[in-house]
């Protein structure tokens, strides 16, 4: 399916936030939400996703509207969002019409590079995995039989937040492709044939998620 396909069966929302600090201004994004067209907004933000994705951080995610009063608008999703779309549709197996994206930052940065070069100095307030925001972290991940996609990429400078992420969800059913569990694939390597080898091969995961007991990763 193309873009425009995709976007006929659902809607992008994220939550911004900005945040002011040794005089500089961070953009931030805490959360998006990939929501079938059929589900009600605002109330489907308030349900448990029917998977939850992890990736590295938002990027160049942009609101497409005003914000509402909590933050809320329409988001521009991107190509790994259409990855995810694309998953979500790939068999009637186990529906998926809610994703929960969250992120190991919050942090808008288009360029990994200045992402990897700013995290030793941020602390911990841009993370959802951090003890400060454990009761978000929570709402957000929804009861443990929810399933969680870990795929925020290879790179080891993200190792920290990577465990911390892999800690918090251990007790829900995880996807994702992993040889050491703490680096694992994004859904949207460069080359195309490796984009169809990650969608097939965790459509794969989610086909047997059901028996897959709540702790395993791939």
């Amino acid at each position: 399916m193309n873009a425009a396909q995709l976007l006929e069966q659902f809607a992008v929302y994220g939550r911004y936030y900005t945040r002011h600090e040794d005089g500089r201004r961070d953009e931030l994004r805490s959360h998006l939400e990939i929501v079938d067209r059929g589900l009600a907004w605002p109330a489907a933000r308030e349900r448990d996703a029917d998977l939850v994705a992890i990736m590295m951080n938002p990027g160049g995610s942009r609101p497409l509207t005003d914000l509402d009063p909590q933050g809320w608008a329409n988001a521009m999703p991107d190509r790994t969002q259409y990855q995810l779309m694309k998953l979500a549709l790939g068999d009637a197996h186990r529906p998926i019409r809610h994703i929960r994206v969250l992120n190991l930052s919050d942090l808008r940065t288009p360029k990994s590079a200045e992402l990897f070069e700013r995290l030793p100095r941020l602390g911990d307030w841009h993370s959802i995995f951090c003890p400060a925001r454990s009761d978000e972290l929570r709402r957000a991940l929804g009861p443990p039989g929810t399933p969680v996609l870990l795929a925020w990429g290879m790179s080891k400078v993200l190792a920290g937040l990577a465990a911390q992420a892999v800690a918090a969800t251990a007790a829900h059913p995880r996807l994702g492709l992993s040889t050491d569990g703490l680096a694992f694939r994004h859904p949207l390597p460069q080359r195309a044939d490796l984009q169809r080898q990650w969608l097939e091969a965790v459509s794969q995961q989610k086909v047997g998620l059901l028996e897959m007991p709540a702790t395993n990763v791939a």
